[in-house]
């Protein structure tokens, strides 16, 4: 897997699905830790750095920094806060920790996925770009 600056992931390499979203890059969440995420996990980034999206049941807003292969979420999310079911509830736990601080980005332009990698040793989350 090759590390590249969060700026090309979102800017070089996702120039075609910006256009589509009305300036938003979007990602699926697929796994959490290497295992499977529930299902409804998304993220999207603007240009103008921010970041909005879901657990998989509430959903998140914010603001980040991008370095090359870094970014840095500044905290603090706005967050909805509805009760979330069985695993969706540790998933949403993990996800939210995850977007805390600053996390490596690792893009593999073969399989189109990134990796976040916390520096705070909180959960790796992957995500798939999305369809469109």
């Amino acid at each position: 897997m090759r590390i590249l600056p969060l700026v090309l992931t979102l800017a070089a390499l996702a120039a075609p699905a910006v256009a589509q979203t009305s300036g938003a890059t979007g990602w699926n969440l697929v796994s959490v830790n290497g295992r499977a995420a529930e299902e409804g996990g998304r993220i999207a980034f603007s240009a103008d750095g921010a970041i909005f999206g879901t657990t998989g049941c509430n959903r998140f807003q914010g603001t980040v920094v991008a370095a090359p292969g870094l970014v840095t979420f500044n905290a603090p999310f706005a967050v909805t806060r509805m009760a979330c079911p069985g695993a969706m509830a540790g998933q949403e736990e993990k996800v939210l920790e995850a977007l805390k601080g600053t996390a490596a980005v690792a893009y593999d332009p073969v399989s189109d996925r990134m990796t976040l990698i916390p520096e705070s040793e909180a959960s790796v989350l992957g995500f798939a770009r999305d369809a469109e």
